[in-house]
């Protein structure tokens, strides 16, 4: 369940409704905590449902960035077993430990180095908002 206070924002290309499971929010918060005050990150599993797409589950993956209070990388092992997972991945996860759950510029250069096309990309921000940047 949502920590009051935390905030997810997700983009999508067609602009469907995104539903997360319970289970699926509890892991992120938990994931978000246990790698603050590093950014966290990994794969969301799940399908296009009526509706919109429906997430039932997350796989957390290692930030390897250099600097990972302010980028993600994907550990590049527990990324390729993924991308290898049936059914395949559906989108990224990451977070923003210090700032809104906006993408930043470097965030949407590197969607481009994950090399995969995925329907679905969200942040999270523990306790921050959502409200686009100036």
């Amino acid at each position: 369940m949502k920590r009051e206070g935390e905030q997810m924002t997700a983009f999508q290309g067609n602009l469907q409704p995104i539903k997360l499971n319970a289970s699926v929010q509890q892991a992120l918060g938990k994931h978000m905590l246990t790698c603050y005050p590093h950014e966290a990150c990994g794969v969301l599993l799940g399908a296009a449902a009526a509706g919109g797409m429906h997430i039932d589950r997350y796989l957390p993956m290692r930030n390897v960035a250099p600097d990972p209070l302010h980028a993600f990388v994907p550990d590049p092992q527990e990324w390729v077993a993924a991308l290898y997972l049936k059914p395949a991945p559906v989108g990224i996860f990451h977070s923003h430990p210090h700032t809104a759950p906006w993408p930043s510029s470097a965030d949407i250069r590197g969607l481009s180095s994950l090399g995969a096309e995925f329907q679905v990309y969200l942040i999270g921000s523990p306790g921050l908002s959502s409200s686009a940047p100036d």
